[in-house]
C-alpha cells in the first residue's frame, strides 16, 4: 500500500479553529442570534454557492475582483458567496415578496473573498447580519445601531463608536458628473480606500470640476461629533448642491436621534463603503486604536430592481465574527461565555444494567444543562482516566460501577479541590450545580 503524505496546513488564507478560540467564536454567534431574535428578526439560510451574476451585477469593484468564481459540472458560472445581502434579496424575490412589510431577517454564514491575507482579513470568514426589507423609515436605520449596541453590551465589548455618512449623497454627486456606472463605482471605491486625491483627480479628468471641488471640501472637513457642528456640513452642501439640503436634513435627524440616545456616532463627511449598491446612510462600527472595522452596513434601496423586481426600501448590516473576537482581545476582554459544568462520567462495568444506570445518570446531567462525556472503561484504566480528566479540565468525574448501581449512588470527584464523595443519584445534579465554580 502506497502512503501519500499530504500537506497539513490549511490552504493559504483559510484557518482552523480549536478550543478555546472556537468556543469564543461560537459564543459570539450565539449572542448575535439571541439579540436578533429579541429584536424580532427571523433566521434565513442561503446557499454557499450562487450564480456569479448575482454578485457581479452590483457588489462593487473590490468584491467583483476578489470572488471565487468557477464553472460547475453543468458549465454554469458560479461563485462562493462573497457576502449575503444579494442572496437575501434573491430569496425575497423568490419566496418572501408577498409577506407583510417590513420583513426582518438575520443570518450567520461563512463567506469567501480572494483577498491578500493579513490581520483580520481571511479568505473565508463568518458574517452575522440582519436585513430589513421594506425599511420605509429612517428609524429603521437607527434600529440597526440600537441592535449593535445591545449586541456589544451582550458580549462585553465596551469601547466602540460608529463612523457614519450619507454615501447616497456622494453617489448622487458622482452621477451628476455624467460618469458611467462603473466610473461612479470607481470613485466610491477610491473614497472607501481613503484615496481622496485619486478620486478628486479622476473627477477632474472627466471634466467634473464642480463635483471634484465638492469632494475636496468634504475631505478637508473635520469629523463631526456634535449636532451643532452639523452646520459646517450644511454650508458646504448648500454652496455646491442646494437641492440636496432636504436629504441632508434626514441625515441630520438620524444623527441627532442617535446622539440623543447617548450613542457615540461620528460623521466622516467623505466616508464611503466599497459595496456599490448602497444608496443612503452607511456606517461602520469601530474600536479605538483598532485598525479595521468590526461591522458595517447601510441603506440599499431598490436593489430588488437590479434583479428584475419592484422597488423596495431596504437597510441592513453585517458583523465580522472573527474580527469581533480580535477586537475583544485588543481591548483585553474575554467573550462572555455562559459556562456549563463539564463532567466525565465513567462506567466501570460491561454489565448491561450498570451501563443503563450510567446512561440514565448522564441523561439527568445533560437535561440540567451540564456537559457530559460518557466513557465505558475497565477498572484498570481508572487512574489513567482521572489523569485525562485533569488535563482536559473537567470540573468533575462521576464514577458508576456495580456498587453505585446497587446503592443508587454516584461517586463524585471534584477535580478542582480533589475531593471525592458518594452522592445519591437524585442529588447529583444539585451537588454539581451548587458547588462548581463558574468561569
Amino acid at each position: 500500500m502506497n502512503l501519500v503524505k499530504i500537506e497539513l496546513e490549511p490552504v493559504r488564507g483559510f484557518r482552523d479553529y480549536i478550543p478555546p478560540e472556537s468556543d469564543e467564536l461560537s459564543a459570539i454567534e450565539e449572542a448575535f442570534r439571541r439579540v436578533a431574535m429579541s429584536f424580532g428578526y427571523r433566521e434565513v439560510r442561503t446557499p454557499t454557492v450562487e450564480r456569479f451574476e448575482l454578485f457581479a451585477l452590483k457588489s462593487g469593484e473590490e468584491i467583483r475582483k476578489t470572488m471565487f468564481v468557477f464553472k460547475d459540472k453543468a458549465g454554469r458560472e458560479v461563485a462562493l458567496r462573497p457576502e449575503v445581502t444579494p442572496s437575501v434579496v434573491r430569496l425575497y424575490l423568490k419566496q418572501l415578496n408577498a409577506f407583510p412589510k417590513p420583513i426582518k431577517v438575520f443570518y450567520i454564514a461563512n463567506v469567501f473573498r480572494y483577498d491578500e491575507p493579513q490581520f483580520g482579513r481571511y479568505r473565508e470568514f463568518v458574517q452575522a447580519g440582519v436585513e430589513i426589507l421594506g425599511a420605509e423609515s429612517v428609524y429603521h436605520d437607527v434600529e440597526l445601531i440600537l441592535f449593535l449596541e445591545k449586541f456589544y453590551d451582550e458580549i462585553g465589548l465596551g469601547e466602540r463608536f460608529y463612523k457614519v455618512n450619507d454615501m447616497g449623497m456622494l453617489k448622487l454627486v458622482a452621477m451628476r458628473a455624467g460618469l458611467s456606472d462603473d466610473e461612479v463605482d470607481h470613485v466610491l471605491h477610491l473614497l472607501d480606500k481613503a484615496m481622496y486625491s485619486e478620486a478628486i483627480s479622476f473627477l477632474r479628468s472627466r471634466g467634473a470640476q464642480r463635483e471634484a471641488s465638492f469632494i475636496e471640501e468634504l475631505t478637508g472637513m473635520d469629523t463631526i461629533t456634535k449636532v451643532e457642528e452639523f452646520e459646517d456640513l450644511r454650508k458646504v452642501v448648500e454652496k455646491y448642491f442646494e437641492d440636496l439640503l432636504p436629504r441632508l436634513e434626514t441625515f441630520k435627524h438620524y444623527f441627532s436621534v442617535l446622539k440623543g440616545l447617548g450613542i457615540d456616532v461620528r460623521i466622516y463627511p467623505s466616508f464611503a463603503r466599497g459595496i456599490a449598491y448602497y444608496t443612503g446612510i452607511v456606517f461602520e462600527a469601530r474600536v479605538p486604536n483598532f485598525p479595521i472595522s468590526i461591522a458595517g452596513g447601510g441603506r440599499y434601496d431598490d436593489l430588488t430592481v437590479v434583479y428584475g423586481g419592484q422597488p423596495l426600501k431596504m437597510t441592513g448590516f453585517a458583523i465580522g465574527v472573527e474580527r469581533t473576537l480580535l477586537a475583544l482581545k485588543h481591548l483585553g476582554k474575554s467573550v462572555n461565555i455562559v459556562y456549563k459544568p463539564r463532567v466525565l462520567l465513567l462506567v466501570i462495568d460491561s454489565m448491561l444494567e450498570v451501563i443503563k444506570y450510567g446512561v440514565n445518570v448522564a441523561r439527568k446531567l445533560i437535561d440540567a444543562g451540564i456537559v457530559v462525556q460518557l466513557e465505558i472503561v475497565e477498572r484498570s484504566r481508572l487512574g489513567r482516566m482521572f489523569e485525562y480528566a485533569s488535563k482536559q479540565q473537567f470540573d468533575y468525574v462521576c464514577v458508576v460501577g456495580p456498587r453505585e448501581y446497587e446503592t443508587r449512588t454516584v461517586s463524585l470527584k471534584n477535580m478542582r479541590e480533589w475531593k471525592q464523595v458518594s452522592v445519591e443519584e437524585d442529588r447529583v445534579v444539585e451537588e454539581i450545580l451548587n458547588v462548581v465554580r463558574t468561569r
